[in-house]
């Protein structure tokens, strides 16, 4: 191994491994008399980069060190600045995983130069070079679901990479993430209005989008240039040779070997849309439609024979839920579960009337509100339908077939009669920030009630929202508060604006009655299944088209998606209980009840979710 001399005016840079001073130019060798430049990695306007050994520490290990190009004359207080505030990014954006820490800065007579941490292993382009057959959909997954968190991460801290292609994205061995490097041509926006400004045209040929060729790079310039590297990878083939000028398209459809998936080729086209207010504007959004697309990583990429690199792993093991205990109702069967906000107790609504509390961690009864005896006392008389907690986790609500909604107090276990004059209550919804309720019920209507006992003193009546043809089945929420999600067995998802309660649109794409409904926690996506076992995704964007992502061979009968939004549970007519991992995992093998599902809840943590079944039992199952 020779040592190479940094000095850009060397005539001779190769020197003996051990050697202190250049040969060639009597320049010291060693960059601030530690670290041994050993071989050249690569080069850009900005600078070279060096594979050197760090002889300051006692384990010498690898590094990298950036030696920047000398600006000269006028330039040199601007390139000055520019090494100092790359260095202070790195600093920053170093603290992530998959982008390598900054050691050190060093600027002296030497030059100016940044040590990195070393990442082994190819770059996308190397590998391609080393395998053509390691291309492919499989890759593309990985390279989406592994690098759109770190584009969010450095998005989030201000900085636009400008400079996103398969050189810059490093494959290390298994079963450590892709890593994102030279952040050389890397840009902080400090204010919002510098996103409007005309900056020097910066990026690589054919990957950068074409307002960063203008010089007006802004941050889906980042997604766009990932999007470009997907296709590469797809292809082989550059960019140049992907898009037609007389066309003004890409057609890099026509260069496939393999078709790739339609949910697929529908993220790459709005990734590399040259229009930049039909492309993604954020990675969460990408990575959104990957989530709801069903797109989860698959294996079958191997590295090359005779490769030094262990297999590229592209598939995450299956996650494992398992039973942690049941418990036995021994004929009554719940038809409506809830959790506390603490995760402590779960509430059920249960089809002899009662309504029944359990400690969550171990199956202990709390307390059971029972079946009210004749006309007098406060309880159902028929079958409890559906049940909530209050937002303060004080009190439970339940509605059942007789029509009446009841306020449980936990306090004292007492209860009351709230004024909703409904038809069999089929469906409870705690509306943000936790003063009201929705009330779904089967005559089609849609009560929006206040849970303020001085309201109810006033005598104020439910808001009543009447547009739904036959039983409301199933209601959601978006996180903010500002959207209520019906279903009915009318076919129809309807939206509704809060809290004026007035309807916003009416989805009729549907072709089967809705029996449950849920809304993603961080993008609001609303999640319905069906009476023909669908389970679809209905977003903003596409409204009218419903995205489906799972098919059950009987009725879909519950639907729950955990607080962190990784998990969406799947409850069916036939027992079967689903676990669909929403960030690209593998699904989780299948959970089973005797018979159907009858309703599902996460805890707070996301760590169990619980379920209720005809046969008589309640599940817990932990991850």
């Amino acid at each position: 191994m020779t040592t190479l001399c940094v000095n850009p005016a060397c005539p001779r840079p190769d020197n003996a491994a051990a050697a202190l001073v250049c040969a060639a130019c009597g320049q010291p060798l060693r960059v601030a008399d530690r670290y041994r430049c050993q071989r050249p990695l690569g080069q850009g306007g900005f600078g070279r980069t060096y594979l050197a050994v760090d002889e300051g520490s006692d384990s010498q290990p690898v590094c990298v060190v950036k030696q920047m190009t000398l600006a000269l004359g006028k330039d040199r207080a601007e390139g000055r600045d520019r090494f100092h505030r790359e260095a202070d990014r790195l600093a920053t954006l170093g603290q992530h995983p998959q982008i390598p820490a900054l050691l050190a800065v060093i600027d002296n007579a030497q030059g100016q130069f940044l040590v990195q941490a070393y990442v082994p292993g190819p770059n996308l382009d190397q590998l391609l070079q080393q395998s053509p057959d390691l291309g492919g959909e499989a890759l593309v997954h990985r390279v989406l679901y592994e690098l759109l968190p770190v584009l969010a991460y450095i998005h989030d801290h201000g900085v636009i990479h400008r400079d996103i292609k398969p050189a810059n994205i490093i494959a290390p061995p298994a079963p450590q993430p892709l890593a994102l490097v030279d952040f050389g041509a890397a840009k902080a926006i400090a204010d919002p209005a510098q996103l409007k400004r005309t900056a020097t045209v910066i990026g690589s040929a054919g990957y950068a989008a074409p307002e960063q060729a203008l010089g007006k790079a802004v941050f889906a310039s980042d997604i766009f240039s990932l999007g470009v590297t997907c296709l590469h990878l797809l292809t082989g083939l550059h960019p140049f040779d992907l898009y037609s000028v007389g066309d003004d398209a890409w057609v890099w459809r026509s260069y496939l070997t393999n078709p790739v998936s339609p949910p697929l080729g529908r993220v790459l086209d709005r990734m590399v849309n040259r229009r930049l207010s039909e492309r993604y504007a954020t990675a969460q959004q990408v990575l959104a439609d990957l989530r709801w697309s069903g797109l989860a990583l698959e294996g079958g990429a191997v590295a090359p024979q005779g490769s030094a690199q262990p297999p590229m792993i592209l598939e995450a093991p299956a996650p494992l839920w398992q039973q942690r205990f049941a418990l036995s109702l021994a004929g009554v069967m719940a038809n409506g579960l809830a959790i506390s906000p603490s995760g402590r107790a779960i509430a059920a609504a249960c089809s002899d009337g009662s309504v029944r509390l359990w400690n969550c961690t171990n199956g202990e009864s709390i307390h059971s509100f029972r079946k009210s005896l004749g006309m007098l006392g406060v309880g159902h008389r028929g079958a409890a339908r559906a049940v909530v907690f209050t937002a303060s986790g004080d009190a439970v609500l339940s509605g059942g077939e007789d029509g009446q909604l009841l306020l449980w107090n936990l306090a004292d276990y007492s209860g009351e009669k709230l004024p909703v004059s409904g038809w069999q209550i089929s469906a409870l919804l705690v509306l943000p920030p936790g003063d009201s309720v929705a009330v779904g019920s089967g005559d089609g209507r849609i009560y929006l009630l206040p849970l303020n006992q001085e309201a109810w003193a006033r005598g104020n009546t439910p808001k009543t929202l009447v547009h739904h043809q036959d039983q409301v089945t199933a209601l959601g929420v978006d996180r903010a508060g500002n959207l209520l999600v019906s279903g009915g067995r009318d076919r129809t998802l309807r939206l509704w604006s809060l809290p004026s309660g007035r309807l916003t649109r009416t989805l009729t794409a549907p072709t089967a009655a809705i029996t449950a409904l849920a809304c993603h926690p961080d993008d609001g996506r609303i999640v319905s299944g069906d009476q023909a076992g669908q389970v679809q995704v209905w977003s903003a964007a596409n409204p009218d088209e419903g995205l489906v992502i799972h098919k059950s061979p009987s009725p879909v009968t519950a639907l729950a998606i955990s607080p962190s939004g990784d998990w969406l549970a799947i409850g069916a007519e036939n027992g079967h209980l689903s676990l669909i991992n929403l960030q690209g995992q593998s699904p989780a093998p299948p959970l089973r009840h005797a018979w159907a599902v009858r309703a599902l809840a996460f805890t707070p943590d996301s760590r169990m979710v619980v379920s209720t079944s005809a046969d008589e039992t309640i599940r817990f199952w932990c991850l």
